[in-house]
């Protein structure tokens, strides 16, 4: 149980350890608790991406103000050189995460960051924070979005393994 809460910390802080892959392993390594062992996992990545929030709110404008210049040079550099398709993608990443401080849509924002992953939820949790989003409102919405997402992906695995070939 305790390595459960300690993947899905390390998953908030390194992105290559998925949390997906623990949501699709636990019914096959935990038949008989594969909820409680995903919705660990869960709480420990939910705790790693209030870590993000929290930092993003109490430091991002300092960083911002130095890196602005910088990053809008990289970014006007980048844009030139992207698919049409991926300019897309950005353009509606920008207008979700623009609407996170509006009261009833900001949550929606964060439930589709947090339930199926677009906007990306590490963009929708630093943008949160240096929105000053409600932490309260952050940690219910993402953890309720995350755990129906993993809960969901592990029930799919469970159905593939009942499934008599």
């Amino acid at each position: 149980m305790i390595g459960a809460v300690v993947f899905g910390l390390l998953s908030a802080y390194f992105p290559p350890l998925n949390a997906e892959i623990y949501a699709v392993a636990a019914p096959v390594i935990f038949p008989d608790l594969w909820v409680v062992h995903v919705s660990a996992m869960t709480g420990g990545l939910v705790v790693g991406k209030v870590t993000h929030f929290v930092a993003a709110e109490k430091g991002a404008e300092a960083f911002m103000k130095r890196r602005e210049e910088k990053e809008l040079r990289a970014a006007d550099k980048a844009r030139k050189s992207r698919s049409a398709f991926r300019k897309r993608l950005e353009r509606w990443s920008k207008a979700m995460i623009d609407l996170l401080d509006r009261p009833h849509l900001g949550p929606l924002v964060m439930l589709a960051g947090a339930g199926v992953g677009f906007p990306p939820l590490a963009v929708v949790t630093v943008a949160a924070g240096i929105k000053h989003v409600s932490l309260a409102l952050f940690v219910v919405v993402t953890t309720l979005g995350c755990l129906a997402r993993f809960l969901i992906t592990s029930w799919l695995v469970v159905q593939g393994i009942e499934l008599s070939f």
